[in-house]
């Protein structure tokens, strides 16, 4: 048997965290606060994929249409 299982007893304590969740924060963030800082953060998460897979994409594309054009030269 698993020695980490232990069942509760009638002499076991349960706490209740009711008291821990209504504690009202330190710090009470605005509305325009929050926005503001999930914005800053989405702007340098989209950056850091754009700079991480347009180089790669443009030299894909570079790549077709260089091809493109070496079989149709007139086109």
């Amino acid at each position: 048997m698993n020695d980490t299982v232990r069942i509760l007893t009638e002499d076991d304590r349960v706490y209740d965290l009711v008291d821990v969740i209504e504690e009202t924060p330190e710090k009470i963030l605005e509305a325009g606060t929050m926005e503001s800082e999930i914005t800053a953060i989405v702007s340098r998460i989209a950056e850091r994929i754009a700079r991480e897979m347009f180089p790669s994409i443009a030299e894909k594309v570079i790549r077709e249409e260089i091809d493109r054009l070496k079989e149709n030269p007139g086109a």
